[in-house]
């Protein structure tokens, strides 16, 4: 027997039950509803996204945003 057996034992947590996990959030990739794109974007204009997403109040991604700008500018056409 260890001499650490007995700390070790008393560290050990159960696993969750069913109940008590949360579920899952379907993400994007798995999403029929979305499709990934590319697009070229100068460096400093992406970097300087990311900054300013970080530090919104409200988190939201960058797919997200350019949903939104894409979403907006379709329906000025």
């Amino acid at each position: 027997m260890s001499k650490f057996k007995g700390i070790l034992d008393s560290h050990k947590q159960t696993a969750p039950t069913e109940s008590q996990r949360k579920p899952k959030t379907k993400g994007k990739r798995s999403d029929p509803d979305y499709e990934q794109v590319s697009a070229y974007i100068r460096k400093e204009t992406y970097r300087n996204v990311k900054i300013a997403l970080l530090q919104e109040e409200e988190k939201r991604d960058f797919s997200d945003l350019v949903e939104a700008l894409l979403s907006e500018w379709l329906s000025n056409q």
